[in-house]
């Protein structure tokens, strides 16, 4: 039996106007997602050679001198015995290099912490990297940088 045309055309739209409705739901969960304040946030990452862990940084400047949010993920990545730690890595505007607490993050293989924060500095903030390591007993096995990202209102 043969389907008439119009049921044939009918049957092609439904897919689509759903894709577009999904479409629409998503970019609105994401706009009311965004904190206040917080005109375009962004995200770096990176990941150690070998794999074993990975890190993020989302931010959003708010000014010269402020980043608000400021979210740091630790990512384990690898069965190899090690854990990763995250820290925050700034350039204020004379061009000093501020690093911040590290965070560990102990969950094991396949997991990944968040840290919540803001930061702030007199001297400005011209950019800022998440960095990572994979610590292995004590010592870091290895590391990596994310990309900077660097403060619009400069």
């Amino acid at each position: 039996m043969r389907t008439p045309p119009e049921e044939r055309a009918r049957s092609r739209a439904l897919p689509r106007a759903l894709a577009a409705v999904t479409g629409a739901v998503a970019v609105l969960a994401t706009l009311s997602a965004a904190p206040a304040g917080a005109a375009g946030v962004n995200t770096v990452s990176c990941g150690t050679p070998g794999g074993g862990a990975g890190g993020t940084l989302n931010w959003g400047y708010t000014g010269k001198t402020k980043m608000n949010p400021v979210v740091l993920g630790a990512h384990d990545m690898g069965k190899d015995g090690a854990w990763p730690r995250v820290r925050l890595d700034i350039v204020t505007a004379s061009g000093k290099r501020v690093t911040y607490s590290w965070h560990a993050h102990h969950g094991g293989s396949g997991t990944s912490k968040r840290w919540n924060t803001y930061v702030s500095h007199s001297a400005g903030i011209v950019s800022a990297r998440v960095e990572v390591q994979n610590i292995k007993g004590s010592s870091p096995a290895s590391s990596c940088y994310s990309a900077k990202a660097y403060n619009p209102y400069y």
